[in-house]
């Protein structure tokens, strides 16, 4: 059985496809490396552990290109993949992953509480502001709907009310996933933020759409499914999930995924409800997953904001999770198994 190891990414803008997929590789061989996986490493870098990359930054971009003037201003690249379209220079970044790594060596409690001296809190920023009240506000109102998208972010929100933006991102995932089921391969899905809405939604398709019942069948479940800052516990997202509307008896995937691990970091405003055992303990109860688990890490990711100049932690970063000695064990553990 081929281990397979497949990353989506979560919302706001992104890179280019090649160049973003360069990045996580380049991230992923960092959190495996400072766990002391070194053979896992090497598989890693060489392409002998197979690494797909569910990229849809494409349609993140254009969404808040058209909705965001300051997101906007920043797609000063392009992305030959997807027609040239407008997209997040990557150097800022490997500039941000080379910054980080140098001042925080591990991600340890002492080496985070050294980054608000060094680094502006990104929890203090409207991003961070408007994503909370948004929560807030679909806790208070229940399903999404127009009256509460102002305190969306607009690709997030698209996501949740558009069929066709939700259907498109599905896809990108599906496309990697759905042919890993078939072939067999022991997978390892990792997604991060908006990632996980997309690949829950995905994993209730599998468990209950009759054009997926061959993938049923199959039964070649997801051996691991890591979330990283994932907003799933959060009550308001649960609500507007493919299954927050079915009745009790179709709620929650069966048996698509056989191990949860959720890792998250602290200050992750994305992930301010942490925990997917209390959220999701039912679908353990009943006996639809192997395992449930929360892991708690620091993110001390620190890049320099290319609008303001300033440097800026995040503690909700993709790069800053994967560089994670925490969540490198969790990658190791499973491509030694």
């Amino acid at each position: 059985m081929a281990k397979h190891l497949i990353v989506m990414h979560g919302r706001s803008i992104k890179p280019a496809e090649a160049e973003m997929r360069k990045l996580v590789h380049k991230a992923l061989a960092l959190g495996v490396g400072r766990a002391g996986d070194e053979a896992t490493r090497k598989a890693i870098t060489s392409g002998s552990l197979k690494v797909s990359f569910a990229y849809y930054g494409d349609i993140n971009n254009e969404i808040q290109a058209r909705e965001d003037k300051s997101d906007r201003k920043a797609l000063t690249a392009t992305d030959p993949d997807h027609g040239n379209k407008p997209a997040l220079p990557h150097k800022l970044l490997e500039d941000a992953m080379t910054l980080t790594v140098k001042a925080s060596p591990k991600f340890t409690l002492a080496a985070y509480r050294e980054v608000p001296k060094a680094a502006g809190d990104m929890r203090l920023l409207d991003d961070a502001a408007s994503v909370i009240s948004f929560f807030g506000n679909l806790t208070t109102f229940g399903i999404l709907n127009e009256t509460i998208l102002k305190y969306a972010k607009p690709d997030m929100s698209e996501y949740l009310m558009r069929k066709t933006t939700g259907s498109a991102i599905r896809e990108r995932l599906q496309v990697h996933l759905m042919p890993a089921i078939a072939a067999g391969d022991d997978i390892m899905l990792i997604t991060h933020s908006l990632g996980c809405m997309v690949a829950y939604d995905v994993f209730w398709k599998l468990s209950f759409e009759s054009e997926y019942r061959a993938y049923r069948q199959a039964g070649n479940p997801v051996s691991r499914w890591l979330t990283i800052g994932s907003p799933l516990a959060e009550p308001g997202i649960r609500q507007n999930l493919r299954d927050g509307r079915q009745m009790k008896q179709d709620q929650y995937p069966r048996n698509a995924f056989v191990d949860w691990t959720n890792i998250w970091a602290q200050d992750d405003f994305i992930c301010h409800n942490s925990s997917m055992v209390r959220g999701f303990g039912e679908m353990r109860r009943k006996g639809y997953a192997g395992s449930i688990s929360d892991k708690k890490i620091y993110n001390c990711w620190m890049y320099v904001d290319s609008r303001s100049g300033d440097l800026i932690s995040n503690p909700h970063d993709l790069y800053g999770y994967l560089i994670s000695e925490k969540t490198g064990q969790e990658i190791s553990t499973w491509a030694r198994a």
